[in-house]
């Protein structure tokens, strides 16, 4: 990494903290935008990462070019004016899923779809552990996948956004299951 690179995290929801305590755990160099003015938790995210660089109320083109890759939430669209130019530049734009599939080594069971994800997540995890497992349950609903690295799990147990899913590339779920996708999912 050269000595001034740094990577961008786009949106300050769950999601976009919980990378930036990922990042900021691995020791790795980190900005953080969102283009809120005054997104929830925006003060408790300065008391936690005090040389943290924070920009808001819109996106900061010179820390785009710099960044040596964009880290997108969930709820900002890649196709952004922003982000969609970078992509057409060659930067690399991936979401919090995507680092977690780099970084866990234990199973992992993913369940997208329309609806009833929740639902089926929560039950994978109550059988986990009624087979003495230790599962980590969460991703779009809880704790956001990458808290669950945190954990001494001994399998991950994830639901998965239509949004995640469209910046991950290396997930390699041993189980994957599709649940009623209707329309306005396809």
């Amino acid at each position: 990494m050269a000595k001034d690179a740094f990577d961008l995290v786009i949106g300050l929801g769950v999601s976009g903290r919980s990378v930036i305590r990922y990042l900021a755990d691995q020791g790795m160099p980190v900005r953080a935008l969102d283009t809120r003015d005054a997104p929830a938790g925006l003060d408790e995210l300065r008391e936690q990462h005090p040389k943290l660089k924070i920009h808001t109320g819109g996106f900061k083109a010179s820390w785009m070019k710099r960044a040596q890759r964009l880290i997108v939430s969930p709820g900002v669209a890649v196709s952004t004016p922003a982000i969609a130019e970078q992509i057409a530049e060659g930067k690399e734009v991936i979401g919090d899923i995507e680092l977690f599939a780099r970084a866990a080594s234990r199973p992992l069971v993913g369940i997208t779809g329309s609806n009833a994800k929740s639902t089926v997540v929560t039950l994978l995890g109550e059988v986990a552990r009624a087979c003495d497992a230790k599962p980590g349950v969460g991703g779009n609903l809880g704790v956001p996948a990458l808290d669950l690295l945190r954990e001494e799990a001994e399998l991950y147990v994830l639901e998965l956004s239509s949004f995640q899913l469209e910046t991950t590339y290396s997930l390699n779920a041993q189980v994957a299951s599709i649940l009623n996708l209707s329309q306005d999912h396809l």
